[in-house]
């Protein structure tokens, strides 16, 4: 997919490899839609690979799995001799396809292949845990934990029902241990040529290394009597608190954005001068605003009373309370900013080794009230992001230190301490607004950030294309690589295919059906001229080139293949269309329903009979499994005033005669049934 990233396979059976986090999370948020039977895998994966300072390691290595059951088994599948040299091999944590090439290689030495080997590996895998393994690879960006709501969005849009137990009642939920650690800001601010700049934020503490490799299994699991205990398992809630108050601790000095505090950007990683300016994100403010939206509205569906309570660990308990305060207290802007940063910078040395064990209470009428106060402070801070003449969201700031003083300490040199900023906005990008969507309260609010877009210097009029960023030229080289390429070439104001389709998805989202439709031929790479395009229409590039670049002969060119970030969204946009927002439901009573809402213009159904499909249909499986069929005799658009409407659905299953429903909804038990993969047909005839 990318030949930088050192991507490695298992030459082996059900071969694993290496991944990125932010690639690997974001490309599998519609795995369950494929299959629902992945359940919350995904969730615990990437959840579990959150720090409990809000960061993750960079590196997603194969699973590996710890053996807990009784090595009896093994005489089923081997004389005695074997099961020895099994047993001795499942002592160890191991993957399923060293486990497997062993066997064949050691244990029967070549000479005959290991038919078993399935009900084999059924039967270790029902008896082991699972070992997640990771390395830090290289800083942190500050995105990487946002893409998890997606992933908690998606489960949620397949079983409704388990809002309260994935939320409050699991407790599989832990905390991955890492040694590298963000350094507090006296120890990572520096004066270079009378300016203050901010470098060498991320370090590896010795003492952390050294009890992590100490550990026999699970080494980067936190404990807690820190780091000595045993793991601490928690759930999902108490996981995205401590998110949230580790962003909301690392708002910058003027409240409008994330602080790059641990020398890397965020999605927009061409931005990799931008750390040591002291820069920092709005788009990840508006991600924190959408977590926090989440609780919130979770909460209020769950119907807790505000006497329950959360528990979740004292340090973390104290983090939460203190910024809480900080946020009501009225407050000036550099005020917070110092007072939040020396709280987490306390919490962060209270947890270096792990959690104390000790566990508080938090009220749920209390925490409405945190959360409440969190997002006033937030909003306050995104008012001085929003740019009234474009009627759009900046994405970035430089923060820069106008005034300062040194502090001495002894044996340990002389620090520097900021005591007031001026901020500085970087031109409009398109990533801010695509976050801005994610975010609008409305869909005139929605539509209101799309004119303004089509009207900014974002909009590419000769393509018809969005463009990621705004001209650079008025911007300092230190921002980053972005400033080196010319304009309309690679990360500098060319159609960053990735962000792109981000951005229509948002519309999509948002409902703006009629504006997404008019982009959807514009955008989309099957749409495009393959003399412009340069390549095959049915291959993504990672960009496309603009009209800002010199050369006219290359404008809507394609360039770079790259297979993951725009398929991942444009599978998204594709499940959207063909099913609805969410098809999955609970009706009044608490049961599973199921309603088909596809977003299909007239123009997209077949306009000649096919095999199996009757001329104005449309066809698609649902869950990888059932094939949905959608009859639209006029053609009709099936969204707006005048758009078809269900007016009956049939279901065919495998074992029993068809279904019809003259109704458009499908209820339980029948929509159970269809998720289970049980149905193999639905008709549905549009009106």
């Amino acid at each position: 997919e990318r030949d930088y990233n050192r991507f490695l396979l298992e030459p082996g059976y059900f071969s694993q490899g290496n991944g990125n986090y932010r690639d690997a999370n974001q490309n599998r948020r519609s795995d369950i839609w494929f299959n629902p039977g992945v359940k919350d895998s995904g969730l615990l994966t990437f959840f579990n690979l959150l720090q409990a300072d809000g960061y993750n390691p960079l590196v997603i290595k194969p699973d590996n799995f710890i053996f807990q059951g009784d090595f009896g088994f093994l005489n089923k599948f081997f004389s005695p001799e074997e099961a020895r040299q099994v047993k001795k091999r499942l002592e160890k944590p191991f993957t399923p396809g060293e486990l497997l090439s062993f066997i064949e290689r050691v244990v029967f030495k070549g000479v005959q292949p290991f038919e078993a080997r399935e009900r084999f590996l059924f039967q270790v895998l029902g008896s082991s845990l699972r070992a997640l393994s990771a390395e830090h690879g290289e800083g942190f960006w500050i995105d990487h934990w946002s893409y998890c709501l997606e992933l908690l969005e998606a489960y949620l849009g397949v079983y409704p029902e388990n809002l309260r137990y994935i939320l409050l009642e699991n407790k599989e939920f832990i905390f991955f241990d890492n040694s590298e650690v963000v350094r507090p800001r006296k120890e990572r601010y520096v004066l270079r040529n009378g300016a203050v700049f901010q470098y060498h934020s991320v370090v590896n503490n010795h003492a952390k290394a050294a009890l992590i490799k100490k550990r026999e299994i699970f080494p980067h699991s936190l404990r807690i009597r820190n780091g000595e205990g045993e793991i601490y398992r928690t759930t999902l809630i108490v996981k995205m608190l401590s998110v949230i108050a580790n962003k909301f601790a690392c708002l910058d000095p003027f409240g409008a954005g994330v602080e790059m505090e641990a020398n890397k950007p965020n999605w927009y990683d061409a931005l990799n001068g931008l750390p040591g300016l002291l820069g920092s994100s709005v788009s990840e403010a508006l991600e924190l605003k959408r977590w926090i939206i989440f609780l919130k509205d979770s909460l209020e569906s769950i119907g807790l009373n505000d006497e329950d309570a959360v528990s979740l660990p004292g340090e973390l308990y104290e983090l939460l309370v203190g910024l809480e305060r900080l946020s009501s207290s009225g407050l000036n802007d550099y005020a917070f900013w110092d007072k939040s940063h020396s709280l987490r910078e306390e919490y962060l040395g209270k947890t270096l080794l792990g959690f104390s064990g000790q566990e508080q209470g938090l009220r749920i009428g209390k925490l409405n009230v945190l959360l409440a106060n969190y997002l006033k402070k937030i909003e306050r801070g995104l008012k001085k992001a929003y740019n009234p003449k474009e009627k759009l969201y900046y994405s970035y700031f430089i923060n820069e230190v106008v005034e300062y003083k040194t502090i001495e300490e002894n044996g340990r040199g002389n620090f520097i301490k900021p005591l007031k900023f001026k901020q500085m906005p970087l031109p409009l990008f398109l990533e801010g607004i695509m976050h801005s969507l994610r975010v609008a309260e409305s869909r005139s609010q929605a539509q209101g950030i799309f004119k303004a877009a089509r009207k900014s210097q974002l909009y590419d009029r000769k393509l018809k294309m969005y463009k990621v960023n705004a001209p650079l030229a008025d911007m300092p080289q230190e921002i980053g690589r972005c400033r080196v390429f010319t304009p309309g070439w690679l990360e500098n104001e060319s159609v960053w295919l990735h962000m792109e389709y981000k951005y229509i998805l948002e519309l999509l989202k948002n409902g703006l059906y009629k504006e997404f439709f008019t982009d959807f031929k514009n955008v989309l790479v099957p749409f495009q001229d393959p003399g412009r395009y340069g390549r095959s229409i049915l291959e993504n590039s990672s960009f496309i080139v603009s009209s800002a670049f010199p050369d006219q002969r290359l404008h809507g060119g394609g360039f770079v293949a790259r297979l993951s970030g725009s398929t991942a969204e444009f599978v998204s946009i594709w499940l959207l269309i063909c099913r609805g927002q969410r098809p999955f439901y609970l009706d009044k009573g608490g049961r599973l329903s199921l309603e088909f809402k596809p977003v299909l213009p007239g123009w997209l159904f077949s306009e000649k009979a096919r095999g199996d499909f009757p001329k104005n249909t449309f066809a698609f499986r649902f869950l990888n499994k059932t094939l949905v069929v959608y009859h639209n005799p006029k053609r009709k658009d099936t969204f707006g005033p005048q758009g078809a409407n269900v007016k009956q659905i049939t279901l065919e299953f495998q074992d029993r005669p068809k279904q019809i429903l003259k109704q458009p909804c499908i209820s339980s038990p029948l929509a159970g049934e269809v998720r289970e993969r049980k149905a193999s047909r639905i008709d549905i005839i549009l009106d």
